[in-house]
């Protein structure tokens, strides 16, 4: 049983906090936990400060119509050629696509930005959707996979709905890691390592949760998956008498902050509605098309 220091922040997070090891680091470095909520911890050796917010449901395809759990013939990856607007689509054990997951959304509207099809507020754009636009029970919605190609024989489409609410959930990750660097007055150009935890963490393309905003734009080396965290920390206190003491150190150490009662949060979330935000500065590395 591992301590938990606030409402959303349980002992999961400091058993995560415990595997990755960097409560022994002299530089500051974030844990990044993403399920059904964002979990994130900044410190190092001396502090942590952590907080929690509802960012995950979409960001695991829990929420766009074909979104499904990681498994045989969900789509993990996907590339538009920019020029022809050709998909390719990977699905896992390459089979014909059932359905997405999170890293294969991300993926997704992250190439359809980048090929023009959808503008920064994450709204299509008739003109280059040409053939793979249409309207299902007065829905705007592209086509991902057409129904001979897929495996339930029915299109595979992400609609409008499904990709604001993947943008609401980015702006959402995105801010919470503003914010408690705000808090703590560290840059976020500055952290020079960003571990990210659980299987989102394990298959998300870093380039392409950049492109839509959802996490800094650093150099790739620096975000870093570590896996089922939680378990490997349980799997540490289990084995050794030394870590389990350092779970309480631990413990001691962290400041919980609470966002739902942060004005800034939500001042940064609204500037965070846009892909990749309002302040393009932010995002140097996602070239304008000019579509």
């Amino acid at each position: 049983m591992f301590p938990n220091v606030g409402s959303y922040f349980g002992g999961d997070l400091i058993a995560g906090i415990l595997s990755s090891g960097m409560s022994h680091k002299n530089e500051v470095s974030f844990l990044i936990d993403v399920g059904t909520n964002a979990e994130v911890v900044i410190g190092n050796s001396d502090w942590m400060m952590a907080c929690a917010g509802a960012a995950g449901p979409a960001l695991e395809g829990g929420v766009a119509g074909m979104g499904m759990m990681a498994g045989p013939g969900v789509i993990d990856k996907v590339v538009i050629d920019p020029e022809t607007l050709a998909f390719e689509i990977r699905t896992i054990g390459d089979l014909p696509a059932i359905g997405i997951c999170g890293s294969g959304l991300i993926d997704l509207v992250a190439q359809l930005f980048l090929a023009g099809m959808i503008d920064l507020r994450g709204k299509f754009v008739r003109d280059r959707c040409k053939g793979r636009l249409t309207d299902i029970d007065d829905i705007r919605q592209v086509v991902v996979v057409y129904p001979e190609e897929s495996g339930t024989g029915r299109a595979l489409c992400l609609s409008q709905p499904d990709i604001d609410a993947l943008i609401r959930s980015k702006a959402a990750m995105y801010t919470i890691l503003t914010t408690i660097s705000n808090t703590v007055n560290i840059p976020l150009r500055e952290i020079e390592s960003f571990y990210v935890a659980g299987t989102f963490g394990t298959y998300i393309d870093p380039k392409s949760a950049i492109v839509i905003g959802m996490i800094p734009d650093r150099p790739l080396e620096t975000y870093i998956p570590l896996g089922n965290t939680s378990l490997e920390g349980a799997t540490m206190a289990l084995v050794s008498s030394r870590a389990r003491d350092e779970v309480f150190q631990i413990r001691d150490k962290i400041t919980y902050i609470e966002l739902n009662v942060n004005q800034e949060f939500m001042n940064l979330y609204s500037a965070a509605k846009f892909i990749p935000h309002t302040d393009r500065s932010l995002f140097p590395s996602v070239g304008i098309k000019g579509y």
